[in-house]
């Protein structure tokens, strides 16, 4: 299978094990009450060249070490000569919208979103729904899971797989680019029921 315009959604296996404190911690908050997660670290925007092949550029990395993503809010990082700082966001609705947040129109640009979802067991089979507009990529706990390549409006769970929650605290580093317009990403996680998953958190910091 190639990775133009393909979904790769993998189960991944319990890679380490990390006490968890009981309750939610302090700076903590938990997905909505359908799943989604709203609350993020933001790197955003970041230029892209005009009149490259977005999808291309979705597979080639934009900033150093782009799947071993860890930072807290107020980390810095020198991209293009410019410093981007990671900020902490709260999406609105169940997806984010980095035009909005940002309060200005970027076309082609990619930004990162970073979150942390801590979780007080292994939960194999967990289902990861994701939507992007345009294109998404996802790095779960620094292995590369997901890419879609091809410009689309955002459909809320528009691709579905499965992941395994290990106990802990797990990475997800959601990678958007905008062509064009809207700019947006959606991560949804569930239990193979489709009910949202009980006994986790979610986190702005490693």
């Amino acid at each position: 299978m190639t990775m133009k315009s393909s979904l790769l959604l993998l189960a991944l296996p319990l890679l380490w094990v990390a006490s968890v404190a009981q309750g939610i911690p302090s700076g903590a908050s938990t997905p909505d009450s359908e799943g989604y997660i709203r609350d993020w670290l933001l790197l955003a925007p970041i230029p892209l060249p005009e009149g490259a092949d977005a999808g291309d550029l979705l597979l080639r990395t934009q900033i150093p070490d782009e799947a071993q993503l860890k930072p807290k809010g107020g980390d810095e990082i020198r991209v293009q000569g410019r410093t981007l700082t990671w900020k902490p966001v709260t999406a609105t609705t169940n997806f984010v919208d980095l035009n909005a947040i940002l309060n200005s129109q970027n076309d082609q640009a990619v930004g990162y979103l970073v979150t942390y979802v801590e979780s007080d067991r292994e939960i194999p089979d967990t289902i990861l729904a994701v939507g992007s507009n345009d294109q998404g990529r996802i790095y779960f706990n620094g292995v590369d899971i997901y890419a879609f390549t091809e410009a689309r409006p955002l459909v809320l769970d528009a691709d579905r797989g499965k992941v395994t929650l290990k106990r802990g605290v797990n990475v997800f580093v959601f990678k958007i680019i905008n062509v064009q317009n809207s700019w947006q990403g959606a991560l949804r996680l569930t239990d193979r029921s489709g009910q949202p998953l009980k006994g986790i958190r979610i986190q702005k910091a490693p």
